[in-house]
């Protein structure tokens, strides 16, 4: 399965309109895993219309956001034990705060908020982050295929 990554659209406080490689790829992948600060129920939405959506909510989202979306999220792909949460506060020390809200660790964290991609280990965990999906930035491309992930980010145009 392929899966578009994406997190901190902030549309339409930051960003007016999702980027155009965002909107392709949501036709191209298999399902789509948001990680919150989308800001606006109405981007919610479009990514719900796909037929498989995981999503969180974020600290900058509105209110019906964080109603509708838990802030953490725990999913099984193809048998991999996937965690999914936003996070908050300082980029320091955000896998740990984001690990101690999971009552068991996942094999994988898939996180935002920093606006900065990564693919590493810490605690025993693979934590993802596919950067903010925004002109200049960046997404994920998440491919699940036997209990393998693999994980390619993609720049975004200006």
């Amino acid at each position: 399965m392929k899966f578009l990554v994406v997190s901190d659209t902030h549309v339409p406080t930051r960003n007016r309109d999702l980027p155009k490689r965002v909107i392709e790829l949501m036709d191209e992948c298999d399902g789509i895993i948001a990680l919150g600060d989308y800001v606006s129920m109405n981007v919610v939405a479009l990514f719900n219309s796909h037929r498989i959506f995981y999503g969180v909510h974020g600290n900058m989202d509105e209110p019906d956001v964080k109603a509708y979306l838990p802030q953490i999220k725990r999913v099984r792909l193809e048998g991999v034990d996937v965690g999914l949460c936003h996070g908050w506060g300082p980029p320091w020390g955000i896998k740990e705060r984001i690990l101690n809200l999971f009552q068991e660790k996942p094999q994988v964290v898939i996180f935002g908020h920093t606006h900065t991609p990564c693919d590493e280990v810490f605690g025993g965990v693979r934590f993802l982050n596919p950067g903010p999906a925004e002109p200049g930035g960046t997404l994920g491309v998440l491919m699940v295929k036997e209990g393998r992930l693999t994980f390619e980010i993609e720049e975004l145009p200006r």
